[in-house]
């Protein structure tokens, strides 16, 4: 096992916080949204953890694995605040699901209300109506705070990283933790 120098990992730590930096002050180059925007959104989720208060119990990616594509349009009805809808289809990539569900997890519709508060970070306010979970014809809702940075690729298009939480609250009492990446296409 080698030993790493003391200081050098701080020192990979100030490359990393400053590289951070510059991304984050070029992108406030960028123009904001403007009223009168369209945004489309395509993401990957994934929840990370979620504890059902309903049966006591705790998930983790340790042993369920679902991955969730999501494609929104948005609407900016004023600079920086959007209102839109996303569509999610959620399957179950691990394990097996159990007998009598399918790996077609969760069907969602989710309204959502969103702002860009200091370009580059956003936040949203979600609201899930779900007529597919847990791999059957149950339905469920559920709302949701994201938190998110945008970094811009090119004027019109910004990849996104966010962490999500939702509250589940139609069918079981759920509280999740959730990672979200994608592109989004300004126009």
């Amino acid at each position: 096992m080698t030993r790493v120098p003391r200081g050098s990992l701080s020192k990979l730590g100030c490359v990393a916080l400053t590289f951070t930096a510059v991304t984050c002050v070029s992108t406030l180059g960028h123009a904001a949204p403007k009223q009168g925007d369209f945004l489309q959104t395509d993401s990957l989720s994934m929840t990370l953890w979620s504890h059902d208060f309903t049966t006591d119990t705790s998930t983790s990616v340790a042993n369920t694995v679902n991955l969730s594509g999501l494609v929104g349009i948005h609407y900016y009805f004023v600079d920086r605040v959007r209102l839109g809808v996303s569509m999610q289809a959620t399957a179950r990539l691990w394990p097996e699901p159990e007998p009598g569900s399918s790996r077609a997890q969760r069907f969602a519709f989710l309204p959502q209300i969103g702002w860009n508060f200091w370009d580059p970070l956003f936040g949203a306010l979600l609201f899930a109506y779900a007529p597919r979970t847990r791999g059957k014809a149950i339905p469920d809702m559920s709302l949701a705070v994201l938190l998110g940075v945008g970094v811009p690729l090119s004027d019109s298009v910004r990849l996104s990283l966010s962490v999500e939480v939702p509250w589940a609250f139609y069918y079981h009492q759920t509280l999740s933790l959730a990672a979200v990446t994608g592109l989004s296409v300004r126009f």
